[in-house]
């Protein structure tokens, strides 16, 4: 019911207006006959005629419906044949339908303008009322009890109050639009802060969701990145033995067995903290390193690792930072250093925190140019990692130990000073 009423909203006041013009055609058929005395008729006929497309055009053309109106008006103070009188009086009605609906659709702007047309319908009607009778007074009011003589104070009394009812209304008219257009603009503000808001919320849950797709690509990315290079080395170095020493196939073959048993586990434990924290997961902490680093002397890559103070206050959160820093260098070391690559791993906790140093060399000056300097996801990472622990981190080449060599450095705050 309510979906067809705001469709025909539209043609309510053209109906309203063809019903009027039809009701009170039929009423003054008699009194205003066309053809006829044309010098009264038309004047009539064409003021009832213009308030009634007035009144159809009010809500679609509010500034054509009252100029139309507002020369109505004008036209029958000219032209006194025009005007509304005895019954038709009532027809003056339907200028404030024009009146209430131009103060409606008329926007903030040239809200003035239908105040201004309020205040002159209300005068010129009361002036064409008084008009009609020069002595108007209220019936019996005016007429003394022993007299046909006419009171001149009452009749001005009259006419007075005559204005004052005919402003009143119009003004009236005019604040009821207004008031309902302030209702249907404080409903539009308010759906449209709910749109706002949901959309808010909206983008709010996606940068949520893409914050947390960035760890987890990161973590899938140092788990894979890592065992996958351990594995290619030891597959190339198989492959090379397989005919002078087969022995060595062996040894090779576990270890790829261990790394890619080790990212297995480590890709579904990932995978278990995004439905839940189980108890007893344990992130890769600094003392999984060595298992680390045997890996990486197995894969090939010639690692030396220097430890000096003991790691205490550091988070979870940040030894797992330590953990992905160091393996990522490695990583790269291995990946990029090629055969005969070496690594020298600092760890130094003096200095309330952890510093890292992890510096590579070998390989061929083309392959260490096209290491990730700064925009792959492995040093990005690194580069994250640190940050949100409270750190630092910066990789580049490293000029004083010659071509081919690349230095990776960070620094891990004590928890207690990056809460200070």
């Amino acid at each position: 019911m309510i979906p067809l009423l705001r469709r025909s909203r539209p043609f309510l006041e053209p109906v309203v207006a063809l019903l009027l013009l039809l009701w009170w055609a039929i009423a003054e058929t008699g009194r205003h006959p066309l053809p006829g005395d044309l010098r009264s008729a038309v004047p009539w006929w064409a003021a009832l005629v213009g308030v009634t497309v007035a009144i159809a055009l009010c809500r679609r053309l509010p500034f054509v419906a009252m100029s139309i109106a507002a020369a109505v008006l004008v036209g029958q103070l000219l032209f006194p044949a025009g005007a509304f009188t005895d019954s038709a009086t009532l027809v003056y009605a339907g200028l404030l339908i024009v009146v209430g609906t131009a103060a409606y659709r008329v926007g903030a702007p040239y809200r003035i303008l239908p105040a201004l047309f309020a205040l002159f319908v209300g005068v010129s009607v009361a002036g064409l009322l008084a008009r009609a009778r020069a002595d108007y007074w209220w019936p019996g009011s005016a007429l003394t009890p022993d007299s046909d003589t006419v009171d001149a104070a009452v009749v001005w009394s009259n006419r007075i109050t005559l204005f004052a009812v005919w402003i009143a209304l119009s003004l009236a008219a005019w604040g009821a639009g207004v008031a309902v257009a302030l209702w249907r603009d404080n409903r539009r503000g308010s759906a449209a802060l709910a749109r706002t808001a949901a959309e808010l919320a909206a983008a709010e849950t996606e940068v949520t969701i893409a914050s947390q797709r960035e760890p987890i690509a990161q973590d899938v990315h140092d788990i894979m990145a890592h065992s996958l290079s351990v594995i290619l080395a030891q597959a190339e170095g198989a492959r090379s033995l397989a005919e002078e020493r087969p022995e060595a196939m062996s040894r090779s073959l576990a270890t790829i067995a261990s790394s890619a048993r080790t990212s297995l586990t480590e890709v579904r434990m990932l995978i278990e903290t995004l439905v839940a924290e189980p108890d007893g997961r344990s992130a890769p902490a600094i003392d999984d390193l060595d298992p680390l680093v045997e890996r990486m002397r197995d894969a090939g890559l010639t690692v030396a690792v220097e430890r000096y103070g003991s790691p205490d206050g550091l988070t979870t959160t940040q030894e797992l930072a330590v953990y992905r820093i160091v393996q990522e260098a490695l990583t790269n070391a291995l990946k990029h250093g090629g055969s005969g690559a070496s690594a020298r791993v600092v760890l130094d906790a003096r200095g309330g925190g952890m510093m890292i140093s992890v510096a590579s060399s070998g390989g061929e000056p083309v392959r260490t140019a096209a290491r990730d300097a700064g925009g792959g996801r492995g040093l990005h990472g690194m580069r994250e990692r640190a940050r949100l622990a409270g750190g630092w981190a910066e990789a580049g080449p490293d000029d004083e130990d010659g071509v081919g060599s690349y230095l990776v450095t960070a620094f891990i705050p004590a928890a207690q000073s990056v809460l200070a």
